[in-house]
């Protein structure tokens, strides 16, 4: 969506101005910590942002001849509403589009709108067939066993139910096979993430260090390297490449918190990797049964358990896609910093302008660490080191780096 004239309050708080972004984005996009806003409060931008994640997860691999990044057009609302003043008070686009979510949630009318828009860009066009493909043909599996259709011959009978069954199998193994090299790296790469996890538990334990804020969001020099590290100089930069590799192929991760939202729980991304692998494992048993054997052969059970299991498993990971990344949503600290900006107010603590800016260096997160109240060892913010009085902040927060899951 186009701002037309000068940045409102919101795309002057959140989106610094088209000079400061370089020059490397189109004027007509909005950045990503725009999107990203608009994500937690908006449910059109949610559905599509969910609906594109699940499908670059189980359809789409990462690829570099085509983008996984689409673009969704928002609503544009006029100047003047019936019974509504606030679209009078804003003349930029964004912050009346912001303003209306806010007072006008609408949920379910906006989450119709995310599946409309996710359903008419190209790529979620070829994913929106291959569901109905899918779907369409494993209910006439359905109807044929259960003779809803009825040829009163039970040969015929049969064919049908053989020719239902060898077209979904089909379409399972274009996915749940062609994916299983890049899906078995990524169970890789998340497993390892896992285990740095649990060794960052430890060693922080055995320190007498407390624990982190957000035991998900794993502490990378990169980003603070005034951090207290546990682990060693190589598994820090081993478990760094694995999360951005990881976060490049599975783009409902996060590896770390934002202003917008958490860190993407590992035990659920592990859940995740390890339900697309049984997809693929169940899909090769049932290749093998499919074409290893000829209908008459091939004991009924095999393709009524078989069939089941491998679409099951792919409805289950598209599920917890969906719950982790609404869990991950900071929604109340957003929404009200979104209505302070609306409101020319300074938000609370005068974090907007500084916690979202692009710009913003390692150095202003520990200044303003340092300047923090006089907390004391052991709460929740903060701890002290070494009986310094400099304190560390649990809850690291990183700027967006071109992430390629926001639409």
């Amino acid at each position: 969506m186009s701002s037309q004239g000068e940045p409102g309050l919101i795309e002057n708080s959140i989106n610094l101005s088209h000079t400061d972004a370089g020059g490397d984005e189109d004027e007509d996009h909005h950045h990503d910590d725009v999107v990203d806003h608009l994500d937690v409060i908006d449910s059109q931008i949610a559905a599509f942002s969910n609906l594109t994640n699940t499908a670059n997860s189980i359809v789409i691999p990462p690829s570099p001849w085509y983008s996984r990044k689409p673009v969704v057009m928002l609503p544009s609302l006029p100047r003047k509403a019936d019974g509504g003043e606030s679209a009078e008070e804003f003349e930029d686009i964004l912050d009346r589009h912001v303003d209306d979510v806010l007072k006008r949630p609408s949920k379910f009318r906006r989450t119709l709108m995310g599946v409309w828009s996710f359903l008419k860009t190209r790529q979620s066009i070829i994913t929106g067939i291959y569901g109905f493909l899918v779907v369409f043909w494993g209910a006439a599996i359905v109807i044929f066993l259960a003779r809803i259709i009825n040829f009163h011959n039970p040969n015929t009978q049969g064919f049908w139910v053989e020719v239902s069954s060898q077209i979904e199998t089909g379409l399972f193994t274009l996915t749940s096979i062609g994916l299983i090299p890049s899906r078995a790296l990524d169970t890789y790469r998340i497993f390892k993430i896992w285990m740095y996890k649990q060794r960052t538990t430890k060693l922080r334990e055995k320190a007498g260090l407390p624990q982190l804020f957000d035991v998900d969001d794993l502490p990378d020099p990169v980003y603070d390297p005034n951090y207290v590290h546990v682990l060693t100089e190589e598994e820090q930069e081993d478990l760094h490449r694995q999360q951005r590799k990881f976060q490049h192929s599975q783009t409902w991760y996060r590896a770390h918190g934002t202003e917008t939202h958490r860190a993407f729980p590992i035990n659920m991304a592990l859940l995740i990797c390890f339900l697309n692998d049984g997809n693929s494992i169940f899909q090769i048993f049932l290749c093998g049964t499919m074409w290893g054997l000829n209908r008459f052969e091939r004991p009924a059970w095999t393709t009524g358990l078989l069939i089941p299991a491998s679409f099951l498993c792919g409805i289950a990971a598209a599920i917890i896609i969906w719950k982790g990344g609404e869990r991950t949503k900071r929604v109340e600290e957003v929404k009200e910093r979104l209505r302070a900006a609306l409101a020319n107010k300074p938000p609370p603590d005068d974090q907007l302008l500084q916690s979202l800016s692009r710009n913003r260096g390692p150095q202003s997160n520990l200044t303003a660490v340092m300047a923090a109240n006089d907390s004391g060892p052991g709460e929740k913010d903060g701890h002290q080191v070494s009986g310094s009085s400099l304190l560390i902040d649990e809850r690291m927060t990183v700027p967006q780096a071109n992430r390629v899951d926001r639409p």
